[in-house]
């Protein structure tokens, strides 16, 4: 019940808001059609413009509807009195194109200000201030848009007053954003105590306003100029809100005079006449927001300055405090620290040591202060004396720099020091004296030493044990082992990669009776001699040779298909032929041959390796039935 009557309660609120716009706006309608100056009641001044522009930057959405129905309303009323009387259908064009201009008008404007304004308050800053002058003078272009062309293309203005009926309609609808919204968007309640004190004040500016109005736009004098100083006045002793009225009050006198034929522009033309009235008020009104901007800028900066001013003063007083208190605790870690410490000038002259630098250096606290790093340290000063220039000249660190000297050692050995230098800056943030610290690493430099000495010894262990565990001990080259876990870890990559694997196993025709034959030893140089010949036709480095049992080799082949495999299968061949190694007993040849089986695979994971091997055997088997000395490709 509650969300219910909540919920009626919004519709009324809406239903008399649009209805209070929609009377205000044909309210607006009415009086500026007193001052339309062109056919069809394009107005030289459009009063309602001034007020739909603060309606909806303050209130949304929610008054469009009262904006487009009192926009209808009104201009009905003055179409309906247009001669020749207009068709229904032209009427409709007229009022929709001229209801659409009305209400992107203010809602183009209050989008443009607060999408890209910096600023909540619009008026107290300059940028934000040219923002709203420029939206204010851009979106009228639509909504003059919109109307003129549909009031030509429905003949009731001719082509050719296009370009002057635009004008007008442009400025009558972009100066009362400049001159009437601002008050509205300003108001707020002044103070009473403020107009009290100020009340003889006011009645001077009221008195020179009414008397200035009375001299220019009733007599006509040429003493506008006149509002300027009493403007400047109100800007400085009232704000944006008050000038911004004042500029409101003498526009409406001003508009109200010249409409009637007096003041000072009056010209040939009404349209014309109020055309450069309104320019002159818009002048006045610009320097009025922008003057207000200004002001209000200084006097924000102002109040930020006294604020900064008060916070530094509260700040210098809490880091007097710090700085005394940093200062012990300086003092207590300088003369306490584990390590050498020490403070030297532009001329490199000991400006600070504590007891451990003093006894690193072996002279006494006394005997540094006051002498260059050339007079306590002969010796290592030419090394020492670049990396002070150097931070002084960059203003830059220099970390962990090593310096040795047999001088400093005690026992005659060689010690190391691992010296840091830092850059202090003065005032201008320019480095006049160079802070450093000074660490003996000698046991870790030595430490260091044997490590590398083990880690070297290590290091030449595991690849003469890995040697031992992969390499076959006679050939030179993988064993079985080997070859397993490599056949295993391809078949694992390439099942996720989907890339061929391949296979070779061959073996040495009638070895037997060459060991027979030729002896142990020789037998041993021959199976070498092929491994290492097999190893050299290969040329990746994934490519994998290993002595698979006895005299049978086989050659792991990743990412190789059958036709590459083959290929290899016969290079291998061809170069053990070339090798011309003697085999009196061959059934073949005279000379050492071998049979070799190949296959190829896609690997999945719904198999494993040993499909592989058992298909390379299986070729291997078939090359030694049909007469060795070949390659042969498995077959299903």
């Amino acid at each position: 019940m509650k969300g219910n009557w909540l919920l009626q309660r919004g519709i009324v609120k809406f239903i008399i808001l649009n209805l209070l716009v929609a009377i205000a706006y044909a309210f607006g309608v009415r009086l500026s059609h007193e001052f339309a100056t062109l056919p069809a009641s394009v107005a030289s001044v459009w009063f309602p413009s001034g007020m739909t522009l603060a309606l909806v930057y303050l209130l949304g959405n929610r008054p469009i509807l009262g904006i487009a129905c009192g926009s209808t309303f009104a201009l009905t009323l003055g179409l309906l009195k247009v001669t020749p009387q207009l068709s229904v259908l032209n009427l409709l064009l007229i009022l929709i194109a001229c209801a659409c201009g009305n209400v992107l008008q203010p809602l183009i404007a209050a989008c443009l200000i607060k999408k890209f304004a910096r600023h909540r308050n619009i008026f107290s800053h300059v940028n934000t201030v040219v923002l709203y002058i420029a939206a204010a003078i851009f979106a009228p272009t639509v909504s003059a848009t919109l109307g003129i062309t549909s009031l030509c293309v429905t003949a009731v203005i001719s082509w050719n007053g296009f370009g002057v009926s635009w004008l007008t309609w442009w400025l009558g609808s972009a100066l009362p954003h400049l001159i009437f919204t601002p008050p509205i968007l300003l108001w707020r309640n002044p103070s009473q105590q403020h107009l009290q004190r100020n009340l003889w004040e006011i009645a001077v500016v009221m008195l020179s306003l009414l008397l200035v109005s009375w001299i220019a736009f009733v007599n006509g004098y040429p003493l506008a100029y006149l509002f300027l100083p009493i403007l400047i006045w109100i800007v400085f002793r009232y704000g944006s809100f008050f000038s911004s009225l004042f500029v409101s009050v003498v526009s409406l006198i001003a508009i109200f005079s010249t409409a009637r034929g007096h003041g000072l522009y009056i010209e040939d033309s009404p349209n014309e006449s109020l055309l450069l009235l309104q320019s002159f008020m818009a002048v006045m009104s610009l320097t009025s927001l922008i003057l207000s901007a200004v002001i209000d800028e200084r006097t924000e900066a102002q109040l930020s300055l006294k604020q900064a001013m008060e916070n530094l003063e509260a700040k210098v007083i809490e880091r007097t405090v710090e700085l005394q208190l940093s200062q012990s605790q300086i003092d207590g870690f300088f003369s306490s620290a584990p390590i050498g410490m020490g403070i030297v000038d532009r001329n490199l002259r000991y400006v600070r040591v504590n007891q451990v630098l003093s006894e690193i250096n072996g002279k006494p606290i006394e005997d540094h202060l006051g002498r260059t790093l050339r007079e306590i340290l002969p010796d290592l000063s030419p090394h020492l004396e670049g990396y002070f220039y150097e931070v002084l000249e960059t203003g830059k660190p220099l970390l962990n720099r090593e310096n040795s000297s047999n001088r400093l050692s005690k026992t005659g050995e060689e010690q190391t020091w691992l010296a840091s230098f830092f850059p202090i800056f003065d005032i201008n943030d320019v480095p006049f004296c160079v802070g450093f610290v000074v660490v003996d690493i000698s046991d870790r430099k030595k430490a260091e030493a044997d490590l590398k000495r083990a880690e070297s010894i290590l290091r030449k262990a595991n690849l003469e044990l890995e040697k031992l565990v992969n390499i076959d001990g006679l050939t030179q080259v993988a064993n079985r082992r080997c070859f397993d876990q490599r056949l295993e870890l391809e078949w694992e990559r390439l099942c996720r990669e989907q890339q061929p694997l391949s296979l070779l196993l061959f073996d040495i025709d009638y070895f037997k009776r060459y060991n027979d034959c030729y002896g142990h030893q020789l037998g041993d140089d021959c199976l070498t001699a092929i491994a290492q010949t097999a190893k050299q036709v290969l040329f990746r480095p994934a490519d994998l040779v290993a002595r698979y049992g006895g005299e049978e080799f086989a050659v792991i082949l990743p990412n190789t298909d059958l036709d590459g495999a083959f290929t290899v299968a016969e290079q291998i061949r061809e170069a053990i032929l070339d090798l011309h190694i003697p085999h009196q007993n061959s059934d073949i040849t005279d000379i050492v041959t071998i049979s070799l089986g190949v296959t190829s695979l896609l690997p999945n994971f719904t198999q494993n390796q040993s499909v592989l091997i058992k298909q390379a055997d299986m070729a291997l088997y078939r090359a030694k039935q049909q007469g060795r000395n070949q390659t042969v490709i498995f077959s299903a």
